[in-house]
């Protein structure tokens, strides 16, 4: 997974694409990158579901089936995603650059030695 210090530098290395950077914006790039994580951890939960649902009981005492909780954390982390990069003028879409900086090459190849 990724770290929160790789997203940060994917979403300021996007800003700086589209020429829209400023150190102002640090916070906000700091919560983006944060409800990022947030949606990657909820991913990985779910990764390691074998159903959709759990079985809870009723106040009557019967069975029901609900939707398995990870999957609303999901939904909402998706949402705060897309509204911190709305406000930021990005999408999922700028952030997915091909190619790689100087900088984001030295992370990795430290994040490959721990």
């Amino acid at each position: 997974m990724e770290s929160l210090q790789k997203i940060e530098l994917k979403i300021k290395k996007a800003l700086r694409n589209q020429k829209s950077y400023s150190k102002d914006l640090d916070t906000c790039i700091t919560m983006a990158a944060g409800s990022y994580y947030a949606f990657l951890v909820a991913l990985e939960d779910i990764k390691e579901l074998d159903k959709s649902y759990v079985i809870e009981k009723s106040r009557e005492g019967n069975d029901r089936m609900v939707p398995h909780p990870a999957f609303r954390v999901l939904k909402d982390t998706q949402e705060m995603v897309r509204r911190s990069l709305r406000e930021l003028g990005l999408t999922l879409g700028t952030l997915s650059t091909e190619d790689e900086d100087a900088l984001e090459d030295m992370l990795n190849r430290v994040e490959a030695e721990e």
